[in-house]
């Protein structure tokens, strides 16, 4: 199936980057996510409203900046595959379970993403 290769290239991407930045923060430099820069918690400088909308609906707002610019990219990716792909319920489902072993919470993720960088997916 052609989804399956595009799917888990973009999320291997992501997962190994939240993997290497929940393992070693320090290696990992926090890249330009394209947002306001930094973090929603002290000493990361601003984020887009949209990107705070994303850390607190995900969670993430409790993670180290190197870990929510991670979980940013990953989060606007997967609205990227939606776009690509459609938003179906069985988009969304295999995209959420292609993420279970990096996410703890891999629907709440999606959900999140959802909310903050494709709004026109809400449901």
């Amino acid at each position: 199936m052609r989804t399956r290769p595009t799917l888990s290239a973009l999320l291997a991407i992501g997962a190994a980057t939240l993997t290497l930045t929940a393992v070693a923060p320090s290696a990992v430099a926090a890249p330009n996510t394209g947002s306001a820069g930094g973090s929603s918690s002290s000493g990361c400088g601003p984020r887009s409203n949209a990107d705070r909308l994303f850390l607190r609906e995900s969670y993430f707002d409790r993670e180290d900046c190197d870990t929510q610019d991670a979980g940013i990219r990953l989060a606007q990716a997967e609205c990227r595959w939606l776009d690509a792909h459609g938003n179906s319920a069985a988009n969304r489902i295999e995209l959420a379970e292609s993420t279970e072993d990096t996410l703890e919470y891999p629907f709440t993720f999606l959900d999140a993403a959802i909310q903050a960088y494709c709004p026109q997916y809400r449901d």
